[in-house]
């Protein structure tokens, strides 16, 4: 047997090793029939909603019909329609940030100008290939469908925070200029500050979150723009506005408006 290769103890319970680690415990048939029902009720909903490109046609029933189960074996497992939603909007962050991470991951190390780039870039991909998915987790979907869950939108917040809070962590390492907390508008300036705490950047100045969310205002204008074909007469191809965008905030940042990117 290969030293990599543990057996485990006949009991079942998890393995214990040398170096104080301990394997996952063994999952159980009935456990692991619930986790594949699960994660087949959230990809029919996916398949639902890209299908419709909306939320109208995701009903229970359908997402049921899909999975090969009638509608009463969905409520074993998730609490109601707008709780498959809730489930569905994470699952669909947590996948684009493993690409944006991926497209980080191919730049040079500690550039940030290519990695803010290079995750621009592939966000705004992703939009336009997949603009059911855009109008569900950023667009109006999850106004419309899931209008007072505050704490699901904090967590989608956190979780995008956790990719790009550490690179404007650097640039304000690196002495990039920002706005002091008296230059803010009071009210804006406490605005701001609860933006910065719920996307984990509790320790960036003020004038850093400020330039974090003002970016993505720009940002998230041009995926807009894209994804509902605003404009479209003249600018049906957004590749040059996304170019022209992102150079100017590296310029605002002051970093190389053209950096490398893999």
């Amino acid at each position: 047997m290969s030293p990599a290769v543990r057996e485990r103890p006949a009991t079942g319970r998890p393995a214990t090793h040398p170096a104080g680690q301990t394997d996952a415990p063994v999952q159980s048939r009935r456990e692991r029939l619930r986790d594949e029902l699960h994660r087949e009720v959230l990809d029919a909903a996916r398949h639902q909603l890209a299908g419709q490109h909306g939320l109208s046609k995701l009903t229970m029933a359908a997402v049921a019909k899909e999975v090969g189960v009638t509608p009463p074996a969905l409520y074993r497992h998730f609490e109601n329609r707008q709780d498959v939603i809730a489930q569905l909007c994470v699952l669909i962050v947590e996948e684009v940030l493993d690409t944006l991470a991926a497209a980080v991951a191919r730049q040079e190390p500690g550039d940030v100008a290519a990695a803010l780039v290079a995750s621009t870039r592939t966000s705004l991909d992703w939009a336009v290939r997949n603009p059911a998915e855009f109008d569900l987790i950023i667009g109006s979907g999850i106004r419309s469908e899931l209008p007072e869950n505050h704490d699901l939108q904090r967590r989608m917040a956190e979780m995008v925070g956790g990719h790009y809070v550490p690179l404007f962590r650097q640039l304000a390492a690196s002495g990039i200029p920002f706005v002091a907390d008296d230059e803010l508008d009071p009210e804006l300036a406490e605005q701001v500050r609860r933006y910065r705490d719920a996307v984990g950047g509790h320790d960036l100045p003020l004038g850093v979150a400020h330039l974090m969310v003002t970016s993505w205002r720009q940002v998230y204008g041009l995926q807009c723009m894209a994804v509902y074909g605003h404009q479209e007469f003249a600018f049906g191809d957004h590749v040059a506005l996304h170019e022209d965008l992102v150079s100017s905030l590296l310029v605002r940042f002051g970093l190389d408006p053209h950096p490398t990117v893999r």
